[in-house]
């Protein structure tokens, strides 16, 4: 047996090798299993030895094959029986899933998003998500989890931005670390591979649309872009990256040297698997121009350093016919089959092959994580993001309040809660392709998706009975959801009416929808709407991958509803369900409050009702910036100098002669039933060098009388530097429990080295000067000022430990 991967690499054939490099297609799978309906995993156990005679080296979309979620660990194990004895090697499938809020898979336990999770503010909260959700994948049988998104959301017409966290670098990077780190655990055998993507700067296309072009300089894209994901490679060991679908300055990440080989590898440090997006290998020929056909792209892409194509073997499908054609050099393919075989090494996937004196055997699945355990964190962290943007004192509803009104479609449904990326979403695309294919099995038509990978022909599905249907489907899998009518009965006192008014929703406020909205309210103390746009694959989404908008307005006039209920004279909460930010101007002037709730999951009912009735007090905080028109898009906060809404010191920034250039609900912002009053930041020491740390004192007092949570946050401006500075960058931040009446002292730290720049000689340094230092509620709610001085000569800096501020309470006060 061979005694290393260096030993079982030079024993493989060419073939071999190549086949460790994807897996077959679906389609291929699917027809295999479709050979014995009444179990078809020993057909496919019987099949795939003569479709994959050299092996399997990764497994895609096996949950389509196998809906139940039940029934998926024993579904994949004999699949991987069949795999390891496919080949002269038995070296299993790495088998993969999306894994951004839980598993995602249909009847998986489902968490709030990542644009949520950004918005607790509490990265702890993630790393035990992503914790749990290890223990469920490797209960199913998966090593490889497609997750997280590293990408910097800058332009919410982009139809993805609930998958990220957010606008900032920083911020992005201390929830990707807290999410590797959970995922893979200590030790990879123990883990999950995570997988950082969409490398790199994917989610700030041009025009806001899917796959465009960016449009950002270099030194931008090393400093902010690539930021979080070397605080995931240095700081957490991420295992595996995905390429982004753009290109930028004219050349595809997917095959370009520059990005995936001097980017990521020589200067980010990545020593691990770089996996294609789905069909990006393709794009090469069909969207770019870059490459002839299949073949050429295959060989572009692996040369540039890309090591597996997703989701199948399509352009890397003759990719040992090109090196015995002389096309390609066999090295390049050993370079990439190594790095494969590598990481199922370090999984632990290999020990019976490597002579480690362990049986021939699939991967054994773990123990599940427990359900209530799962169920209890999802409630928590949907509790923590709920975010309130403004209130005139409305909130929360006095328990003395006679007759409520929960106005609006969205306010009866729990399917608005979800992303793209969840297995209610998964569910409607599996049901409806299914549908479509059976139709034009019947009828004869064509079976127009555009291939399973295609979002836009998956959109051109039909969808019959939409939304109600999915809205069904959805309770039948998340039996554990109530809508925030359901909730806010629950948990108002028994002298409270809830009164409903179902009418009006992204998909259309009619005339009548008004009026009887307008007649549910009258006579209510208090009305809450609920607004906000559908996330998702199939349907007539608003939001979700392909799904990009030029107008950020609440879809289906829902203003309107929101401004007839206002104009009767009742006090009017406005609850939008959203995983971006969306115009709100005309709703923030007509309502007293306004409630963000950003795709929470299945407990968005019970966490908004909550802190509508005053049960929770509201701590979630903006991980991005909302416009106040559309005219300001892209808006985000710590623009350079010079640019965006402020200059330095707060200060406004260049100006529109016709509207605000400063945004509605700046990044940072949130407000509870409370306030925080700041004492003076006091610095620990006035001078620190490169290599050391810079801490920040602040006294917190709450003001109010009750129990609130305020989140703390510390950014910095270089006063003078080399090369343009932001305005302000996020350094730390800390969500602080703060009882009413009572004070306490938090110290803020971070690296010195994460106030780093490229200068003009193209080295990482730490220069000399004055760092202006910040401490606030939001970044445009400053409450207190300090500086340091970084003393010595420029200093070029090692690029490890440069990342992650902490914070500490430092004692009662």
């Amino acid at each position: 047996m061979p005694k290393s991967v260096g030993d079982l690499l030079r024993r493989m054939s060419l073939d071999e090798k190549v086949a460790q490099l994807s897996g077959p297609a679906y389609e291929q799978l699917a027809v295999l299993a479709m050979g014995n309906p009444d179990d078809p995993a020993e057909a496919l156990a019987k099949g795939l030895p003569q479709l994959a005679p050299h092996g399997v080296g990764h497994l895609a979309m096996v949950g389509g094959l196998c809906p139940d979620l039940d029934a998926l660990p024993g579904f994949i194990a004999r699949i991987q029986e069949a795999v390891m004895g496919a080949g002269r090697f038995p070296i299993p499938a790495l088998v993969h899933l999306e894994a951004l809020n839980g598993v995602v898979h249909p009847g998986a336990p489902t968490y709030p998003t990542a644009i949520a999770q950004a918005a607790t503010w509490n990265p702890a909260l993630v790393g035990r998500m992503a914790t749990v959700t290890r223990e469920r994948l490797r209960f199913l049988g998966v090593r490889l989890a497609l997750s997280p998104v590293l990408d910097i959301t800058r332009d919410p017409r982009w139809g993805r931005g609930h998958e990220t966290y957010g606008e900032d670098p920083d911020l992005a990077a201390a929830f990707g670390v807290a999410f590797v780190r959970g995922m893979q655990g200590d030790d990879l055998r123990g883990g999950v591979a995570a997988c950082g993507k969409h490398f790199i700067a994917y989610a700030t296309p041009q025009a806001g649309l899917n796959c465009a072009g960016t449009l950002v300089g270099p030194r931008t894209l090393r400093e902010q872009y690539a930021r979080p994901f070397e605080a995931a490679i240095r700081e957490a060991g991420l295992a595996t990256v995905m390429n982004s679908y753009s290109e930028i300055d004219g050349m595809p990440v997917a095959a370009d040297p520059g990005m995936l080989d001097t980017l990521l590898r020589r200067e980010l440090g990545f020593t691990g698997t770089v996996v294609s997006d789905y069909s990006s290998l393709d794009h090469l020929a069909t969207r770019f121009g870059l490459a002839a056909d299949a073949d050429e792209a295959g060989s572009l892409a692996i040369t540039s350093g890309m090591d597996v194509e997703f989701p199948e073997f399509r352009t890397f499908a003759r990719l040992g016919d090109l090196v015995r054609e002389g096309r390609l050099d066999e090295g390049i393919v050993d370079r990439a089959a190594r790095r494969v075989l590598d990481l199922k090494a370090d999984l632990g996937l290999l020990d019976h092959v490597l002579d480690r004196g362990v049986a021939v055997t699939a991967p054994e699945p773990a123990d599940v994580a427990d359900l209530a355990e799962e169920l209890a964190l999802s409630r928590a962290m949907a509790v923590e993001a709920v975010t309130l943007l403004q209130n005139d004192g409305v909130l929360p509803i006095p328990p003395t309040t006679r007759r409520v009104a929960v106005v609006g479609e969205l306010g009866a449904q729990i399917r608005v809660h979800y992303g793209a990326y969840s297995g209610v979403a998964l569910q409607e695309l599996n049901v409806s392709v299914v549908e479509a294919w059976l139709h034009a099995a019947q009828t004869g038509e064509p079976f127009q998706t555009g291939g399973l990978d295609d979002t836009q022909g998956m959109r051109a599905i039909p969808t019959p009975d939409f939304p109600h249907r999915f809205e069904d489907m959805a309770r039948q899998l998340e039996t554990h959801a109530v809508s925030i009518g359901d909730a806010l009965e629950r948990v108002v006192g028994g002298a409270t009416e809830v009164v409903r008014a179902s009418f009006g929703g992204p998909e259309g406020t009619s005339a009548d929808d008004l009026a009887r909205a307008v007649q549910a309210v009258d006579g209510t103390d208090v009305a809450i709407v609920v607004v906000g746009e559908r996330t998702g694959w199939v349907g007539p989404v608003t939001a979700g991958e392909q799904v990009d908008r030029q107008d950020l307005r609440l879809p289906g006039d829902q203003e309107a509803l929101v401004e007839a209920v206002a104009a009767m004279g009742v006090p009017t909460v406005v609850v939008v369900a959203s995983g971006r930010p969306l115009l709100l101007d005309r709703v923030s002037r007509c309502a007293d409050a306004v409630l963000w709730a950003p795709l929470l999951g299945p407990a968005a009912g019970l966490a908004v009702a909550d802190v509508l009735v005053g049960n929770t007090a509201p701590a979630g905080r903006l991980p991005v910036t909302f416009p106040a028109s559309l005219g300001q898009v892209p808006i985000f906060h710590g623009s350079r100098a010079g640019s965006g809404y402020d200059k330095p010191g707060g200060a406004d920034g260049p100006t529109y002669i016709d509207g605000p250039s400063r945004p509605l609900f700046p990044f940072g912002h949130g407000l509870t039933y409370t306030e925080f009053a700041y004492g003076d930041a006091v610095a620990d020491a006035a001078e620190v060098r490169a290599g050391e740390d810079l801490s920040v004192r602040v006294d917190i007092t709450n003001t109010g009388d009750r129990l609130a949570e305020e989140v703390v946050q510390l950014y910095a401006r270089d006063v003078v530097a080399s090369t343009v500075r932001p305005v302000r960058q996020l350094l730390a931040f800390a969500r602080v429990q703060v009882p009413a009446g009572e004070t306490r002292r938090v110290r803020l730290s971070a690296p010195v080295n994460a106030l780093a720049l490229i200068d003009p000689a193209d080295r990482l340094v730490v220069e000399p000067g004055t760092i202006d230092l910040m401490v606030g509620s939001s970044s445009a709610d400053i409450r207190a000022r300090t500086s340091v001085v970084v003393t010595g000569e420029t200093a070029e800096i090692p690029r490890a430990g440069r990342f992650l501020g902490n914070s500490e309470e430092i004692r009662p006060h």
